[in-house]
């Protein structure tokens, strides 16, 4: 008896662990995306002594053929209203912009500044824009067990750049359930230790239920205990975008 009730455990994990790590990032990176969206960004900025600091921000994107394009404009408070930035993704290159308004001048954000801290938040600019998800080929990716949560399975997949892979992370491992393929939560590895942890708290169906959209993300910093928190308001999916809006122009638009 204990023979066959071992064998069973065996095929369960077994069965358990048919679908590898590359088909469930694949199945993540093919669940549909609007072709754009506008809304309203809430973002708080919580102290690991529990102070917060609250941000308005206008969010615009849009999928193009060969990319996507990205617009946030800070709406308040009076210190960062009217700062910008833009992220054009074409052809496999990106090219980010920082409007500053006190300086009245646009300014590239390159090389290890795409690393660093997005506007005081635990957001880099690289996290910002690669919300929408990374580029899965630019990784392997490996199963590394499934969980029970709530009554769903979820895979456990650890991410690791390919070689020549500029990323801020040495790897990252995701949580993502069976019934959605929407990341749950995602861990972000700076030299083998855990670095940041970015959480979806809500995710929501949109255009009866094509999109799965993340409108709660909470990303925390361990090491400094910062959090930062992300509320999308008020979300218009697939409205029409001029490309007008992604361009310095429009940065400078108060």
């Amino acid at each position: 008896m204990r023979k066959v009730l071992t064998a069973a455990l065996l095929l369960s994990a077994s069965l358990a662990l048919a679908i590898s790590g590359e088909e469930v990032m694949r199945k993540v990176d093919a669940h549909p995306s609007p072709a754009s969206m506008e809304g309203t960004m809430v973002m708080q900025l919580i102290g690991k002594q529990g102070k917060v600091l609250t941000r308005e921000i206008r969010v615009w994107s849009k999928r193009t053929e060969d990319g996507e394009m990205m617009l946030i404009k800070f709406v308040a408070p009076a210190d960062v209203k009217g700062t910008a930035f833009l992220t054009i993704k074409k052809g496999g290159k990106e090219e980010m912009k920082l409007y500053l308004p006190a300086l009245k001048r646009v300014r590239r954000i390159a090389g290890s500044q795409k690393k660093g801290s997005f506007m005081g938040s635990d957001f880099s600019y690289d996290d910002i824009s690669n919300l929408s998800g990374l580029d899965i080929e630019d990784y392997t990716h490996e199963l590394l067990r499934t969980e029970n949560e709530d009554g769903v399975e979820v895979y456990v997949v650890e991410s690791t750049p390919k070689p020549g892979v500029d990323s801020s992370y040495s790897k990252q491992i995701a949580w993502v359930p069976a019934d959605t393929f929407v990341p749950r939560r995602i861990e972000f590895y700076k030299k083998g230790k855990l670095y940041k942890v970015l959480t979806n708290r809500e995710v929501k169906p949109f255009a009866d239920g094509k999109y799965l959209i993340p409108t709660l993300l909470e990303m925390e910093n361990v090491t400094s205990g910062h959090k930062t928190v992300l509320e999308q308001k008020d979300l218009q999916i697939d409205v029409p975008i001029d490309d007008a809006v992604f361009t310095e122009r429009f940065m400078k638009k108060r």
